[in-house]
Formats: C-alpha cells, structure tokens, sequence
C-alpha cells in the first residue's frame, strides 16, 4: 500500500512538472511552422535560432539555448546576446530605456543609435534561455501585460528599429567562449 502511494505520487509529480514547460513563445506564436535553424556546440543540445513573421507580430528574431548539465555559462547570457546583436548588425549605440523583470522573464527596451527603438524578451532557467528580438513591439506588449495589466509602452510608437539578424550564440561560442565545460563537474 505504502509503495502504490509512494508510486502514485512520482508519477503526479514528475507528470506536472513535463506538463508545465510550454513554449513561450507557442503560446503566442506558432513557431511548430516556423523553419529553425538548429544551433551546435559540444555544450548544447536543441538549440535553435529562428527569424518569423507575421501580419500580428511583425518580424520576430528568436534564439534558444539549451545547455547540457556539465556546461556553464562564463558571464552574464543577455550581456553576451546584446553585444553580439550589436556587433552583427553593425549598431553603434544600444541604450537600455527600461529593464522590468517578472519571475524568470526579463522585457528590455532599446534605444539604437540614439534614434530607433526595439524590444527584447529575455527568459532563464537553470539550463535553458530564450531571447526573443521583437521589433515591431506588439509580442512584448502582449506577454508583459500577463504579469502586469496596467503597463503601458510609451516607446511603442516612436520609429522602430528593424534587421535581418541571423547570427547565434551557440555558433559563435568556438570564437567568443560564451559557455564552456564546468571542469567542476565529475
């Protein structure tokens, strides 16, 4: 008896936690259509970067990163996509306006090059994070107002920035040294 409850209760609980890991950006985007372009490196397993568009959303940029369990991190993951964003879309100034943070979900709004404006949606947990360029800002707008219905973007109709960024974390890691091995690990 003390076994079949001591069962019942891993499978619910191992069962809740699968069930709750959904797509942020499925719930607003399907991205199941979308072409990914899958990302390697010996530390990362089903990463991916993916450029949508959409008549709602406009051009959406997004890159996850999966790390494997033996790899970390060797700095700050938005500090390291802001400046490779930066540098491949040839950017001269990116100024944060706001950075609100909600649980495991960053919303930054940029100023670039003293004139345009665009939006990034940053999300971690332990092994995983989602960056997510939105430049047209209605995504944003949409997933900040799940956590907090009175926020208004009053950046959202100043001139947007917009590019056709392509470039990934996971494939400039050889070169940038983004996340290595934890020689911690055994």
């Amino acid at each position: 008896m003390l076994k079949s409850m001591y069962l019942v209760f891993i499978v619910l609980l191992l069962s809740s936690c699968s069930s709750s890991k959904v797509n942020i950006v499925n719930n607003y985007i399907d991205i199941s259509k979308e072409k990914k372009q899958f990302t390697n490196d010996s530390c990362n397993f089903n990463s991916y970067i993916l450029n949508s568009s959409s008549s709602e959303y406009g051009n959406i940029f997004i890159e996850h990163v999966s790390l494997n369990t033996n790899c970390i991190w060797n700095g700050f993951e938005r500090s390291f996509f802001d400046n490779l964003f930066k540098e491949k879309t040839h950017i001269k100034t990116m100024i944060a306006l706001e950075r609100i943070d909600f649980d495991d979900y960053e919303f930054s709004t940029y100023l670039i090059d003293d004139k345009y404006i665009m939006n990034l949606i940053a999300k971690f947990s332990v092994d995983e994070n989602t960056f997510i360029v939105d430049y047209k800002g209605v995504l944003f707008n949409e997933m900040i107002k799940n956590f907090d219905p009175k926020y208004i973007n009053t950046y959202q109709n100043k001139p947007r920035f917009f590019s056709n960024y392509n470039s990934s974390l996971v494939n400039q890691n050889i070169i940038e040294n983004y996340f290595s091995e934890d020689i911690a690990c055994p």
